[in-house]
């Protein structure tokens, strides 16, 4: 029925770009490129830390400085690629863009809201709604409240991953780094429509669907429309649930109009609704205890645990939806020399997810997860100066006010196997009647609000020599509403408790970025900057006991210190670039133990502090004019300096025994317990990683042309956990990628094929332990990504 709704929607889509293209035939056109375009007006050769290749025409301009400049004058360690790239590497999710930068990472969970961005190995994890990302993601200049939100890539102009603090320019929260999604805006004079197929392996099928429209003479449309789904990775083999789990179903569309009614003002407004009616992801089992509810449940349907095991039997719901939409207004003028842009946007997204939390066809706790609704409203006020000068300053004021509500429940009949039961099923509270209902719930309602004041300048001492001042004074305030209870006619869960309670904060930060930039030859650029970041505070709202327990988390205070090389040699046929990085994290926000519980509880606190230093390197060569060989790295040596209240891993020592862990004070014989993780790495940070390009375009016969590209990226030992577990490790591995093409030299169309993990590299996005170690001793779990195997496939492009 969803497909059926897609085909509708797109046709519909399709008739009406058909029709108004028809109808505007002939319409008067116009030209020219007003201040908000001028950042799309150039294209070409990503030049950053990850630089990726594509066509050989001019430098891409980015707007990591809120003012369009050449990527590579830019004093911040910044990657920029554009669309057409995108397509060839055949990103469509954000969950790709490792392709891109090496440096970047998505870490997987079933839950969106513990789904999100590292950079350089820092990020958050986190279910509750009063704790936000530590990299921001921004559409268009919009920050989104909910990064997951964006789930598929179409009509990009360009995408710019920016690493290290960005807070000070850019919203809020980018104490790590920030994800900038730039769409292609409405083309005055121009009609077009622009499309794009894919059909492969595993149910993959993409179709987008493109139409620009000149209205006027000064005004212009843009009607987009996509759907994208594909099989899931996973394979329930019980009767009890569908048998493809985990599959992927996105579709939407946006209205997009740009109004230029003179030389000096424009007005370019978006609008865009979305759905996703299945998402990733499905746990699988690893590992598992002898004698167990999962290990006997698993040789039931002859599933073997192994880290190449793609089977479930599960009785349990597994499902997923979404739905997101917004608009936003953005208004430039330019006031002699100088530019004035207002950005107003609203925007709201729901979704919800649910899965077998035991896994397992028993019905310990056959349904966990839990929805999210969030509606933000923000607006900002940018003046830019003209360059040219001694100074020139880019200074603004930002408001931003969010209210989220995160619903938990976990519900089951609390039933098991143990080896003493001998295969059979057993009740864990055999004082309750058989049958009986368990739940507990708990709902979280944050109301966050935001405004601060910015600007960053650069005092030019000399042609050669730069300096950057720049500060941006922050409020932040923030109100809780928490309730935890349980269903009427269940039982609550074992040490569960009803209350309410309500709890405010605020904070006040001063944010800053202070560099100097040298050009020591007009293709050589040298930078050194100190940057300190912001991340707001928060509220934990996960297990909460007692009501008058503090849940505020303190904000979260990151100082970045960097020194960076651009370099374009041989007539920019040869780019090198280069990023040494040190940086030290205050007061980092992170879920651990609740010590405070006599069973294993999670809360969100400051656990304390961290560490992440390495360099970050690009190289792209274009030896001929058909021929473009890029390549990036990174290094990143990441560590928590100090990191209390991580809970211990299954067989880890106690101090009795020589090791640090010790059980939670509350609870003496717990085999549970806990430890400080200082000097270990940061969870789910690769020591190396790395990405090479080749890419290939060359006329044959008369009037085609020809494109072959070749891709791979690849990581080193990556540990899932904070606790150093043998058992959450990953491997090294790396990903090799393809796409070959033909077609006309005007563009009109081009038909090609496409594989991504070529040579089938099966691997896990997240390997957790056994949810509750007493249930599953020594069992592991592990969430498969879509491209955990291999897809071939074919596209079309067309342009009319």
């Amino acid at each position: 029925m969803q497909t059926f709704g897609t085909a509708r929607l797109l046709a519909g889509i399709g008739a009406m770009a058909l029709s108004t293209a028809a109808m505007a035939q002939g319409a008067p056109s116009a030209t020219g490129v007003g201040p908000e375009d001028r950042a799309q007006a150039s294209g070409g050769a990503q030049d950053g830390v990850a630089a990726v290749a594509t066509s050989n025409d001019d430098e891409i301009v980015v707007t990591a400085q809120r003012r369009a400049e050449n990527v590579q004058r830019v004093p911040i360690a910044v990657t920029a690629v554009r669309g057409d790239a995108l397509q060839r590497l055949n990103i469509t999710s954000p969950q790709q863009l490792t392709l891109i930068d090496p440096s970047i990472r998505y870490k997987q969970s079933t839950s969106a809201g513990n789904s999100g961005f590292l950079i350089r190995g820092i990020g958050t994890s986190s279910f509750s709604a009063g704790i936000e990302q530590s990299i921001s993601t921004v559409v268009d200049g919009v920050v989104l409240g909910d990064p997951s939100t964006i789930s598929t890539l179409v009509d990009i102009e360009r995408v710019e991953i920016l690493r290290g603090p960005q807070g000070m320019l850019f919203g809020k929260n980018a104490s790590a780094g920030l994800v900038s999604f730039t769409t292609v805006r409405p083309k005055i004079g121009v009609t077009e429509l622009i499309g794009r197929t894919e059909f492969g392996s595993n149910g993959h099928h993409v179709v987008n669907l493109i139409a620009n429209l000149p209205v006027t003479d000064d005004l212009a449309i843009r009607v987009v429309g996509f759907a994208k789904e594909r099989d899931g990775v996973v394979t329930n083999v019980s009767p009890f649930q569908p048998r493809k789990v985990d599959g992927q179903l996105n579709y939407g569309g946006a209205l997009k109009a740009m109004w230029r009614p003179s030389d000096t003002a424009s007005l370019f407004f978006s609008g865009d609704y979305s759905e996703v009616g299945r998402f990733c992801c499905s746990m699988v089992w690893a590992k598992n205890a002898p004698g167990y509810a999962p290990a006997v449940t698993l040789a039931q349907y002859g599933i073997v645990a192994s880290d190449r095991n793609r089977y479930v039997a599960i009785g349990g719901p597994s499902f997923g939806y979404s739905h997101r939409g917004g608009a936003s207004i953005e208004a430039n003028f330019e006031i002699g020399d100088y530019s004035l842009t207002s950005l107003g946007a609203y925007r709201q997204s729901y979704r919800e997810g649910f899965y077998d939390g035991d896994n397992t066809t028993v019905n310990y706790v056959d349904r966990n997860g839990g929805t999210n609704a969030l509606r933000q409203l923000s607006q900002e006020l940018r003046l830019t100066s003209p360059t040219g000068g001694v100074v020139d300053y880019v200074a603004g004021l930002f408001f931003f006010d969010q209210r989220a509500t995160g619903y938990i429940d976990q519900r089951g009949r609390l039933e098991w196997i143990v080896p003493a039961s001998n295969g059979n099923v057993i009740r864990v509270v055999p004082t309750r009647p058989a049958g009986t209902i368990f739940d507990g719930n708990l709902t979280n309602r944050v109301h966050s609000r935001s405004t601060a004041g910015y600007a960053q300048a650069n005092v030019h001492l000399s042609p050669q020599l730069n300096l950057i001042l720049g500060g941006r004074l922050t409020h932040d305030s923030l109100d809780l509403n928490y309730s935890r209870g349980t269903i009427p006619g269940a039982v609550p869960i074992p040490g569960g408790v009803t209350l309410s309670l309500r709890q405010s904060i605020a904070n006040t930060n001063f944010s800053f970025r202070l560099g100097a930039q040298y050009t020591v030859m007009p293709d050589i650029m040298l930078y050194a900057t100190v940057s300190r970041g912001y991340k707001g505070p928060g509220f934990s709202g996960l297990t909460v006991s007692d009501a008058s327990q503090d849940q505020s988390v303190a904000p979260e205070i990151p100082t970045n210190y960097e020194i960076g090389v651009r370099a374009s040699l041989l007539d920019r046929r040869l780019t090198l670039n280069a990023t040494l990085f040190k940086t030290d994290v205050r007061d980092f926000q992170a879920q651990v133990a609740d010590l405070s519980s006599a069973s294993y509880a999670n809360r969100i606190t400051n656990a304390g502090s961290l560490d992440s230093k390495g360099v970050e390197f690009s190289v792209v060569a274009r030896p001929t004019p058909e021929l473009t060989l890029s390549g990036g790295g990174a290094y990143v040596d990441a560590k928590y300096g100090n990191f209390a209240g991580v809970q211990c891993y299954f067989g880890q020592p106690k101090v009795a025994q020589g090791g640090p862990c010790v059980a939670p004070p509350s609870n003496p014989t717990s085999v549970d317990g806990f430890f400080n993780a200082a000097g270990l790495r940061l969870a789910a940070a690769p020591r190396f990683s790395y990405n090479l390009v080749a890419d290939y375009q060359k006329r044959v016969g008369d009037g085609w042309r020809a494109s072959a590209q070749v891709n791979f990226s690849g990581q080193s030992d990556v540990n899932y956990s904070a606790n150093g577990d043998p058992g959450t490790i990953q491997k090294a591995f790396g990903l090799l990628g393809a796409n070959v093409g033909i077609g006309p030299d005007d563009k009109s169309w081009r038909v090609g094929l496409f594989a991504i993990n070529l040579l089938d590299q099966f691997w896990a996005a997240q390997k957790n332990p056994s949810p509750t170690t007493t249930l599953n001793p020594g069992g592991y779990l592990q969430y498969l990504s879509p491209d955990s195997v291999r897809t071939v496939g074919a596209t079309l492009d067309f342009r009319f």
